[in-house]
């Protein structure tokens, strides 16, 4: 009977060194995992502030004076005079062009223009 008590201890001790152990394993797991998710969070807040800060310049960027101002600065850009639209009615067909290229000139310096053009 006494050997049966002490294997009985023994398997107990042995049953608690092991949960022990894994105890220790796990929650070394978790505190691995926590450092994880923070570093994780940390990263979101930093995103969450890039993005605040590439919205804020972007706003400034494509401020409708300022695109104005380099565009007059940098594209010399007039208005759209009336004779340079036409209906669609008027466009050529493909070919029809090089058929008749007069059908478009209204005068001499638009004939000049339009073969000036072709070459």
């Amino acid at each position: 009977m006494s050997n049966v008590k002490t294997a009985i201890s023994v398997l107990w001790i042995m049953f608690t060194f092991v949960i022990g152990a894994y105890y220790f394993v796990l929650t070394n797991d978790v505190q691995n995992l926590e450092k994880e998710l923070a570093q994780i969070n940390s990263d979101i807040r930093n995103d969450i502030r890039d993005i605040h800060i590439l919205e804020a310049d972007w706003s400034e960027l494509n401020n409708p004076e300022r695109l104005k101002s380099l565009a007059g600065k940098y594209i010399s850009l007039d208005f759209i005079k009336p004779e340079q639209i036409i209906n669609y009615s008027a466009l050529p067909l493909e070919g029809e062009l090089f058929e008749n290229p007069t059908m478009f000139a209204k005068n001499k310096d638009s004939l000049r223009i339009l073969a000036n053009s072709e070459r």
